[in-house]
């Protein structure tokens, strides 16, 4: 089973016999066979026959639709989850502070420990770098500070400051001339190197939603992000501790190894809006986004990148990178259920 992107320009899809069929803006077909498929996750504009999403929905494959700089159009959502006394207990959770703090202390310390050895590996590369030193430095004192904080408020300050310093020598990991990175622009996203960090961030978010919706979990309900209207709070907890091992270091390689090029982006107006909401203003701005190319190349690197293994200490045990992401919202399910004492951030060593 595996996720199926289609990246459309006004394509279509269709059912003949016992499959599918994606038809591109220049008439070259795609066969899909639904057995096959965990997801499917469309990018862009693309037309449905009648057949093909009744078949789709028979068989309870989801979908998500995207727009094109990654923003979400909405998804096929067959049943609600029946578990409703797990969502009770979220509910139950999120009303005791000692809880939500421990809990999105423990989502920070792994988010700050993983930016700081990807930081670390820089400096061993640039060791006469006195700037990326000091910031080391700072991160690190953000670290300990976290460490003495009295509510949530302070740890999303401290998250906030980690994030700050991290973006301020992220840049220097980048090595072709053309991909520039001054500071983080989320939306719209002011370069290309900020584009695919945007575009990557949005995949992972999108994986780690579906299992939360597999596990009966309520994905507005976190503890490191408020409750806010539309906004997914569980989501972007559960994805922080992955923005660096699996989104930031795949960026990079990305640009260096010379898979994206300048070909690969163009400009062109979006509606301005926030990373963590599912609607925004009506502001429009001008933006750097992937080509259809360029998010082919990139969704592919995505999916490699999360078939890579790695050491799974919950089950002490290597597996995907992909198998992690759905270990951890299970190990964030069995502590709302009280089966563990306090959530394990997955750190890179």
């Amino acid at each position: 089973m595996s996720v199926v992107y289609i990246v459309s320009h006004n394509g279509s899809l269709s059912k003949d016999g016992l499959v599918l069929w994606y038809r591109d803006h220049t008439g070259l077909q795609t066969k899909l066979l639904p057995e096959k498929i965990s997801q499917i996750v469309v990018v862009g504009n693309m037309e449905i026959s009648g057949q093909a999403l009744h078949m789709i929905m028979g068989k309870k494959i989801p979908m998500v639709f995207l727009q094109k700089n990654g923003r979400s159009n909405g998804k096929l959502v067959y049943e609600d989850n029946k578990n409703t006394l797990l969502r009770h207990q979220q509910h139950v959770r999120y009303q005791d502070a000692q809880f939500q703090k421990t809990i999105a202390q423990d989502i920070v310390r792994g988010k700050l420990h993983n930016e700081y050895l990807f930081l670390q590996r820089i400096a061993r590369k640039l060791p006469d770098d006195q700037k990326l030193e000091q910031e080391l430095v700072n991160l690190e004192r953000v670290r300990k500070k976290l460490e003495e904080v009295a509510d949530v408020d302070e740890i999303r300050g401290y998250e906030g400051q980690g994030a700050r310093i991290y973006f301020r020598v992220f840049g220097l990991n980048l090595l072709p001339e053309w991909a520039l990175f001054h500071t983080r622009s989320k939306n719209p996203p002011l370069d290309p190197v900020n584009s695919v960090l945007s575009f990557l961030y949005t995949m992972l978010a999108n994986r780690i939603d579906t299992y939360i919706f597999l596990e009966g979990l309520d994905a507005s309900i976190g503890n490191l992000h408020a409750l806010s209207y539309g906004r997914k709070s569980l989501v972007f907890d559960l994805m922080e501790e992955f923005r660096t091992p699996i989104v930031d270091t795949l960026v990079c390689s990305l640009f260096n190894m010379g898979t994206l090029k300048p070909h690969d982006f163009h400009t062109e107006d979006v509606l301005d809006g926030t990373e963590e909401e599912l609607v925004g203003d009506d502001v429009k701005q001008r933006a750097v986004l992937l080509t259809e190319e360029g998010m082919r190349k990139v969704l592919i690197q995505f999916e490699k990148k999360l078939s890579t293994e790695h050491t799974y200490p919950i089950q002490n045990k290597i597996i995907s990178y992909d198998g992690i992401l759905h270990g951890q919202v299970n190990q964030y399910k069995q502590v709302v259920t009280g089966q563990r004492d306090h959530y394990l951030p997955l750190v890179v060593t």
